[in-house]
């Protein structure tokens, strides 16, 4: 059985709404959004493939979001770009030393990947 990447998303939803007492608030704010990015863009990428989309090996993530926001397909334009705004959150939450992260700003980018998995669901993705 393969893994479910719907549940980095819930655990992204647990690191919101339990942090942990013994690990900073920053880091479950920025561990949560990385994993609700991550949740999602490992769906979407295994949809496309599975329709028989090829994944280059470079700018992976930059290749699933265009392939989604360039599409024919309403619903698939607005995940595309929903991933982009998530990968943005994502790039500063894993990267960026001094970028600020708050309760509101994480749940934003939860809410989001929540968005992107119930959008999958209605094309059939999960």
């Amino acid at each position: 059985m393969s893994f479910d990447w719907r549940a980095y998303v819930e655990l992204a939803g647990e690191l919101l709404a339990h942090p942990q007492a013994s690990i900073p608030q920053e880091a479950c704010l920025r561990s949560a959004i990385s994993r609700a990015y991550y949740g999602v863009f490992c769906i979407a990428r295994n949809f496309i493939v599975s329709r028989g989309t090829i994944i280059p090996r470079v700018d992976t993530h930059k290749f699933v979001r265009e392939t989604y926001f360039n599409s024919s397909i309403k619903a698939e334009r607005k995940i595309g770009k929903d991933l982009r705004d998530l990968w943005h959150e994502r790039k500063e939450a894993d990267y960026e030393n001094n970028a600020r992260f708050d309760l509101k700003r994480a749940m934003t980018a939860y809410q989001l990947a929540s968005r992107v998995l119930a959008r999958l669901k209605t094309l059939g993705a999960i």
